[in-house]
């Protein structure tokens, strides 16, 4: 079953998707308001791909842009059934993962979950124990977890499994983006990474799938339908990537910063209320709640808030809630609310 964050109505605050706190910068609003609709898109995409591979020392053979990351991981995981794996290894919770592992069955892989462990304070990944058939899915930095892997742990998966996918959708919002294994020349790797929750605008749906695996990468344009992303998504990630690159690079150092900020002050806001709050490198936090959170879910949307529960999301439960980070003033409200709601009010 399909369950997500962002499923806002107009007016409601929303810490249910992860969105950049500074974004949309006016570079990528300016792009848009430039965009033609008239047309169709190149559907080789052969200019966006360079431009994709020219911003990260790749080759523009070596990536392919996606409608969103969501494609990119479905389009992956078809991919590694087709190169003949035969189980689907989760490292959990992981986005996605219900909704993933329903998918992979369709195809044929069979599914197991690798949880990782955690203590007071924080998740880690844990001993996972992969295989030569095996396609390896998880996210990094985690979601909703918030904690990012190390190149070292993530190279020692890949030698062990016949595929990983790494989804490293908000590795640039992140504490320490050099931990992404994008252009590392692993051959049984599959990158996919988002633009949209970096630059703000999750409904222009746009991403890329990195590997330097020629057979993994053919059958991946293969699997993707003509014309996957619009003729908008595809300017604007164009100029993100090579007109405006300087200006995206300088965003998301600002971007980081920031992120950091505010997210000490969420944190400690949290804290203050009872909440245990798991260690976070990005823009989101999981923590559980003083109260169950489906309680809390309903209050708080009452108030016109919205945040996220654990649903689709494989061992979490009963008082976990995942809160995007977002302005100060919004952070506020969200936590003079809870103290409302925890006092009875």
């Amino acid at each position: 079953m399909k369950y997500h964050g962002g499923l806002t109505k107009r007016g409601e605050l929303d810490f249910s998707s992860n969105i950049n706190p500074l974004a949309p910068p006016g570079f990528v609003t300016g792009l848009v308001k430039e965009c033609d609709y008239s047309t169709y898109p190149d559907y080789t995409y052969a200019d966006l791909r360079k431009a994709i591979a020219a911003f990260n020392g790749v080759g523009d053979g070596e990536v392919t842009p996606v409608n969103g990351a969501s494609e990119g991981l479905y389009a992956s995981l078809m991919v590694a059934r087709l190169l003949g794996m035969r189980r689907c290894l989760i490292v959990s919770p992981n986005y996605g993962d219900f909704e993933f592992e329903e998918y992979c069955r369709l195809i044929g892989l069979k599914v197991t979950h690798h949880l990782m462990p955690h203590g007071d304070s924080s998740y880690v990944l844990g001993d996972v124990k992969a295989q030569r058939d095996d396609v390896v899915l998880l996210s990094n930095p985690s979601n909703p977890t918030g904690i990012l892997h190390g190149r070292g742990e993530l190279i020692n998966m890949i030698n062990d499994a016949g595929l990983v996918i790494i989804d490293e959708a908000y590795i640039n919002l992140s504490v320490n983006p050099s931990m992404s294994l994008m252009g590392s020349g692993y051959s049984n790797l599959i990158v996919v990474r988002s633009l949209t929750k970096e630059i703000g605008l999750p409904g222009l749906r746009i991403g890329y799938v990195y590997t330097p695996n020629t057979q993994a990468m053919e059958l991946m344009r293969s699997v993707l339908p003509s014309w996957n992303v619009n003729s908008c998504a595809d300017k604007v990630a164009r100029g993100v990537y090579s007109e405006y690159s300087g200006e995206y690079i300088s965003f998301l150092e600002e971007s980081r910063r920031e992120v950091g900020r505010l997210r000490g002050f969420l944190v400690n806001g949290l804290i203050e209320l009872g909440f245990k709050v798991y260690e976070s490198t990005v823009n989101f936090i999981l923590a559980e709640a003083p109260i169950d959170a489906d309680i809390l879910h309903k209050a708080l949307l009452n108030k016109g808030i919205v945040v996220r529960i654990p649903k689709g999301f494989m061992g979490l439960g009963g008082k976990h809630v995942r809160i995007a980070v977002r302005g100060i003033n919004d952070e506020e409200r969200l936590i003079e609310e809870i103290k409302r709601i925890l006092n009875g009010a």
